[in-house]
């Protein structure tokens, strides 16, 4: 197993939290905690900061770049910033039941919708064709 994944497992028992409970907390989705801590993937260092800070340990820690496990004590109190909005229950719960191509598509959808909305509706002048019989010469 990678020092990441050992690390972030002990974190997160000394914090006393489950997976699902960092996922809250971070705004982390619970399947890329989920890879992290089987060893799939290593998270990135924007990542590693957000965890760092709920599980209140050091991010170098976490990474294995350092063996100095609670830096955060004796650093000043930095306000905890949400990282993303609150998002409806029905919607989170939709997204948890899908897999990664149905992911892609509701993705997809969602910013066809959203460039919808910020693009102004284009007025159509509407252009009757005369209709007539064609002369010949």
């Amino acid at each position: 197993m990678g020092v990441f994944a050992d690390r972030l497992k002990i974190a997160m028992q000394q914090a006393g939290m489950s997976s699902a409970q960092l996922s809250k907390t971070t705004g982390i989705g619970r399947s890329s905690i989920s890879q992290w801590l089987s060893s799939k993937y290593v998270a990135k260092h924007d990542k590693v900061a957000t965890l760092a800070a709920a599980l209140e340990v050091d991010g170098e820690w976490l990474l294995g770049t350092t063996d100095v496990q609670n830096v955060t004590e004796s650093l000043p109190a930095e306000p905890v910033i949400e990282a993303t909005p609150p998002v409806a229950p029905e919607l989170v719960s939709i997204w948890e039941q899908l897999d990664e191509p149905r992911r892609a598509k509701l993705l997809k959808k969602a910013n066809k919708l959203l460039e919808k909305a910020v693009e102004p509706t284009p007025k159509h002048k509407s252009k009757k064709k005369k209709k007539g019989k064609k002369r010949k010469a």
